[in-house]
């Protein structure tokens, strides 16, 4: 019989067993196709202003999809290939060269990712303009899409998937030089050793993940006083990550150890066989379950953070509160009529709902550096926070209220020293908050009436103008004429006239991207962690058949053996879920810092709920082939 008929009937006969392995890498194919599409897009590349941002996002994706893949498929060929020892033993016996059963290894795994890469460029290409508008919609492009196939991420896909498939390959080539033909045919009954679990090092999992939820819960008061905040990021994962291989190598141990010297519930029923089964089988799946639970912990913080950026939009008011902004230079004082003129004409679909001067006084913190502030007096503040929307302010003779929009040291009870003129000002700062006043994006300083007068005398105020128009989402034409007009002499123009939409456009475009990758990455993590779960469920069933053999002659039930496999295979797919929750939480309120618990809740249930549901769609399959395995005769 020719090598190319041997490996095909070796696919017909165990497609079953590599069905779900065929379908995750294809999903994974079609989702790298469709990043690759995307970043060589032309269409995305003449809508987005700044295509550098589209590039940098979906390369950074990629590559961790390259990783993730890799491990994938390397742990899932893994599989099959331990499961087929025997096998690869009786072709040795039969007097097949070693080196043809390796070219036949070798070609079958290629042929089953090749098949898959073909299938999952085909599906891609396919559905590349669906993704395409999908990915418009949640950016809010203007953009009539079209079909595009682009070559590049063609390449770019058969080159990634090929390196894998020739590394995965050339395990399963060099598989029969591994092993004596003994080790082969006695593959399964090697038994694990009874996992020994350290006090101390359940101790130190449990101390290494407290110091990094400590950290998270007290970030915002500890970060002023460290010089990095990268590097407190850095130890909260890596002491999170540690700690969870910690546990599931020691406590889980002592966890099933506690429940044997239960004897009651040890005694009872399946007890003894599960929790026996678990114990012996927690050595070698301490480190997976370990892996899966911080793979869970990324999927779910990944979706969780693209949901809670895409339902912040309202927030791109604290950072644009009008629809223009624009500082009365000489130049706009001279196109004042020119400005009025593009208004009046965009009446109709963008009338002027709010206009008003605000003046406020440049000042050097401390009279000296480069921090600048801006003085704004008490009364204008409170006839402008309606609009604003923000409590009126009223402050003592010596306290003052700060806007800031970027990260500030100062809280309250600390002092704001600035000059005027020769003399030394000191105010306390009764509060502050991270937002802006206008949309030019300075630091407020809000001062009492007196001392705004006095500063008001010795420095030349800025005045800046203030407008709100409706359809402020849609005002992208109003927006282009008035830059041309106001900013286009400028050498500075983003420090002279800003607008709502701007901002809109911008945010859109970074949510919308987060959205997609965030949820692409989500659902390709799910699937890969829970074949990885179900693929090593699979092999324990195959080394335990023998024994649930003998305990089915001995009077077992299917009803029993059922509800013992659901007990086993319920350990491996709930503890990396209520883990990777856990941790999910504590890094989503570290990314999105200072923001209510009441804005995290919603994303955080609904990517949790979706990923416990498809996760639970994994459990059940999985009982169902390890029944149908141990059940055999």
């Amino acid at each position: 019989m020719m090598l190319s008929n041997i490996v095909r009937r070796n696919i017909q006969r165990n497609f079953k067993d590599y069905l779900l392995y065929f379908i995750s890498m294809i999903f994974s194919m079609i989702i790298y196709f469709t990043f690759a599409s995307l970043q060589y897009n032309t269409q995305m590349k003449k809508a987005m202003a700044n295509a550098d941002m589209i590039n940098g996002a979906f390369l950074g994706s990629k590559i961790m999809l390259i990783i993730f893949i890799g491990v994938f498929i390397i742990y899932s060929n893994n599989f099959f290939i331990r499961k087929r020892k025997k096998e690869v033993g009786l072709y040795s016996l039969l007097g097949i060269h070693k080196k043809q059963i390796g070219k036949m290894l070798f070609w079958e795994t290629m042929l089953v990712g090749s098949i898959s890469l073909v299938i999952g460029i085909a599906i891609g290409s396919m559905c590349s303009k669906l993704f395409l508008q999908l990915l418009v919609s949640l950016m809010k492009l203007n953009v009539v899409v079209h079909f595009e196939i682009s070559r590049q991420a063609i390449l770019d896909t058969i080159c990634v998937f090929f390196i894998i498939l020739m590394y995965t390959s050339y395990k399963s080539f060099r598989l029969i030089y591994r092993f004596k033909l003994i080790e082969l045919f006695h593959a399964e009954r090697k038994g694990e050793a009874e996992p020994k679990g350290s006090i101390w090092m359940a101790c130190m999992g449990f101390l290494f993940i407290g110091s990094g939820y400590t950290l998270v819960i007290l970030f915002e008061k500890t970060i002023k006083y460290v010089e990095s905040p990268l590097n407190t990021a850095i130890y909260i994962l890596l002491s999170t990550v540690g700690g969870t291989y910690l546990l599931f190598m020691s406590y889980t141990v002592l966890i099933l150890k506690h429940a044997r010297r239960n004897k009651n519930r040890f005694y009872n029923g399946m007890n003894m066989i599960n929790i026996s089964q678990l114990l012996f089988q927690v050595k070698g799946n301490a480190k997976l379950l370990a892996t899966i639970s911080v793979l869970s912990a990324v999927t779910l913080t990944a979706t969780g953070t693209s949901s809670i950026m895409y339902t912040e939009m309202q927030n791109i008011k604290e950072s644009a509160p009008y629809s223009f902004s624009y500082e009365q230079t000489d130049i706009t004082r001279v196109k004042e009529t020119d400005i009025q003129q593009i208004f009046n004409k965009n009446q109709k679909k963008h009338p002027v709902t709010y206009q008003a001067n605000m003046e406020i006084i440049p000042v050097k913190e401390d009279g000296k550096g480069t921090n600048e502030y801006q003085l704004l007096s008490q009364s204008t503040f409170n006839t402008i926070a309606k609009d604003l929307n923000l409590k009126s302010i009223h402050l003592q003779t010596t306290e003052a209220y700060i806007y800031n929009p970027y990260y500030d040291e100062k809280t309250n009870g600390n002092n704001f020293r600035f000059k005027i003129g020769s003399e030394q000002k000191e105010l306390m700062i009764q509060g502050s908050e991270e937002r802006n006043i206008t949309n030019l994006g300075e630091s407020i300083v809000i001062v009492p009436n007196q001392m705004y007068e006095q500063a008001k005398q010795v420095i030349k105020p800025r005045i800046v103008t203030n407008i709100n128009v409706k359809n402020e989402k849609e005002s992208k034409e109003l927006t282009a004429q008035l830059m041309n007009v106001i900013s286009a002499p400028e050498k500075n123009a983003e420090k002279t006239f800003d607008s709502f939409y701007n901002h809109y456009e911008m945010f859109s475009g970074l949510q919308g991207i987060m959205m997609f990758i965030g949820s692409f990455l989500g659902l390709v993590f799910l699937c890969a962690t829970g074949s990885i779960i179900y693929f090593k469920q699979l092999s324990e069933a195959y080394a335990s058949h023998k024994y649930y053999t003998i305990l089915r002659k001995l009077g077992l039930t299917n009803k029993e053996l059922k509800t013992s496999i659901f007990k086993q295979v319920r350990f491996s797919f709930l503890i990396p879920v209520i883990v990777g929750i856990v941790h999910s939480f504590f890094a989503l309120k570290l990314i999105v810092l200072g923001k209510p618990m009441q804005d995290m809740l919603v994303p955080i249930l609904i990517s949790s709920s979706l990923y416990c549901l498809i996760y639970c769609g994994y459990y059940l399959l999985t009982v169902q082939s390890y029944f149908k395995i141990v059940s055999q005769k």
